[in-house]
């Protein structure tokens, strides 16, 4: 099975395309856990188990492990090792360097971490490419169109993204690239679509940022695939703070984060015409 296949398999069973972010980061804490490994720990393993059955991947964001060295990185490890078989794990890197040092971080993370799909940053070039999409039973995810305002520096300017995707698009002869695009784009999201008809998006932006969904679908879906809940759309919608509660709420966390969850998978099966496949 590929990975393009076990993501559709995974959105299929949880009745929605949502991500749901992993980051070990002190203002995401609710409800009194500590900010320190052990809190971390019990927290992330909290929002799995109220999610488990409504996300279809969960997005691991490297640089918060990272950032607490080997003890991080072995938090990273103990909680990879609890997200079940089926479900879709994408390591949010955005790696971006040729030759060896390439090669070296798509094994970090496709190999020792066992990530079904990463994220990289393609601006060096196809030999910045080639070693993610050597591994063809994976899913690379290359940054094309994203959701910050820094994005109109380079990939806005002179349509650089086009230039990208039709690039990315070529080179990927096994069909495993996917491309991040942020849901507070407008019509460049169609434009993108245009250039790769069957590309998976991953798509951050439609929580906090306050990205347009109904917009995206309608934009962003492959042809033909809103309202057949059978044809696979080729969006990921991505969350973290989105099934967060609140910093003053007084409800259980476990329960609020489900609810929340919920909440994702039930608008996303009424934005895609699909209706209740729970």
């Amino acid at each position: 099975m590929t990975a393009v296949d076990k993501l559709r398999a995974a959105c299929r069973d949880s009745g929605a395309m949502l991500s749901v972010g992993l980051e070990p980061a002190p203002q995401y804490l609710r409800g009194g856990f500590d900010a320190n490994v052990s809190g971390y720990e019990a927290y992330l393993r909290l929002i799995i188990d109220a999610t488990v059955d409504v996300a279809a991947a969960y997005k691991f964001n490297l640089a918060f492990f990272e950032a607490m060295g080997s003890r991080g990185m072995a938090l990273l490890e103990r909680i990879r090792d609890t997200i079940p078989r089926d479900t879709f794990v994408i390591m949010d890197a955005k790696r971006g360097d040729i030759g060896s040092t390439a090669k070296m971080y798509a094994e970090a993370l496709f190999e020792h971490l066992g990530a079904d799909a990463v994220t990289v940053n393609p601006l060096m070039g196809r030999d910045s490419a080639v070693p993610f999409l050597e591994y063809t039973d994976r899913l690379t995810y290359f940054l094309v169109l994203t959701s910050n305002p820094g994005a109109a520096d380079f990939l806005l300017a002179d349509g650089l993204y086009r230039k990208i995707a039709a690039a990315l698009t070529f080179w990927a002869e096994a069909g495993n690239a996917g491309f991040v695009i942020g849901a507070t784009r407008g019509e460049e999201i169609a434009e993108v679509r245009g250039l790769a008809a069957d590309v998976p998006f991953l798509v951050p932006g439609v929580g906090a940022q306050g990205g347009d969904l109904e917009r995206v679908v309608k934009l962003g879906a492959r042809q033909g695939s809103v309202g057949d809940p059978s044809v696979d759309p080729g969006l990921l919608f991505h969350v973290t703070r989105g099934v967060l509660p609140d910093v003053e709420s007084t409800e259980d966390v476990g329960e609020s984060i489900r609810a929340r969850a919920l909440a994702w998978r039930d608008r996303l099966q009424e934005v895609m015409g699909h209706g209740d496949t729970a």
